[in-house]
């Protein structure tokens, strides 16, 4: 393991990176004598909390951790190479700490990341590196506007969903919707699916039929995924059963609901207020 020049160093890190799976690893408290982060971050439509964050030196400068997961990303510190890795879906940004070095999907950038007070930021035009985002700055009003895929609109149903049935699933892409799930993504204009891990039957999927889709073809396949769960389920984890026996799939103007998981009500609730605004 890479050993640290200095204690306060180590603390310093510990406190800018400490997430779930380092639970041994004690943060830095923040004190409230340093100056408070004054940048104005949006991101997606939304005013990020920035209470408690230090100042950082420039106001282009956003704290990086914070904005990956109000995208529903993630944060972890790999502490053996002192690094850390900050998760967008399919992008990755990695800060290499020796030298505060920027990689986005492993790619140097040409420009660093600052740590101040256990907080590490970077440039917001490192963000415009990875696909589909997009970025405004206003030096003068101290703000920033962050647009990233996640503001789509069938995504953010699909979070919406997970959020009000406490669910946790990885997001999975068509080809893999395909071929392990075996539901004909090739019938949908647009999907959004999120799968469990092996523990859970949680799943939601929302999408828009393609043209002379074959709805039928699509709902049979989810039905024989049901039905795959509930067998699974029916031995083993079976406080789950309940979840996959009131799993609804729920089909409006041309729009999909694959729903397994708690609060199926409310599920179907947001999916036909969404459909509605459709128009």
């Amino acid at each position: 393991m890479k050993k640290f020049g200095t204690a306060a160093l180590a603390l310093t890190l510990a406190g800018a990176l400490a997430v779930p799976a380092l639970a041994a690893e004690t943060p830095v408290l923040i004190s409230a004598k340093v100056d408070g982060y004054t940048t104005a971050i949006t991101l997606n439509g939304e005013k990020l909390d920035t209470t408690g964050i230090p100042a950082a030196s420039r106001t282009d400068l956003v704290p990086l951790r914070l904005v990956a997961e109000a995208d529903h990303g993630s944060a972890y510190w790999d502490q053996e190479n002192n690094e850390s890795w900050f998760n967008f879906g399919k992008d990755k940004i990695t800060v290499q700490f020796e030298a505060n070095t920027i990689l986005v999907n492993d790619v140097a950038v040409n420009t660093t990341a600052e740590v101040h007070a256990g907080v590490t930021y970077v440039p917001v035009s490192v963000l415009e590196g990875m696909e589909g985002f997009a970025v405004t700055s206003d030096t003068e009003t101290g703000s920033v506007t962050i647009t990233t895929p996640n503001n789509d609109p069938m995504v953010k149903l699909a979070y919406a969903i997970m959020e009000s049935s406490a669910m946790f699933g990885n997001r999975t892409d068509v080809t893999t919707l395909t071929d392990a799930y075996k539901i004909p993504a090739d019938q949908f204009e647009q999907v959004v699916a999120f799968f469990p891990m092996i523990t859970s039957p949680d799943t939601v999927i929302v999408g828009k039929l393609a043209e002379g889709a074959d709805e039928k073809a699509v709902t049979d396949a989810l039905e024989a995924y049901r039905q795959s769960q509930e067998d699974t389920f029916s031995w083993y984890l079976s406080q789950h059963l309940p979840k996959v026996q009131d799993a609804r799939t729920v089909v409006e103007n041309g729009y999909l609901l694959f729903f397994i998981g708690e609060n199926a009500d409310q599920a179907e609730e947001l999916f036909h207020t969404y459909v509605e605004a459709q128009g």
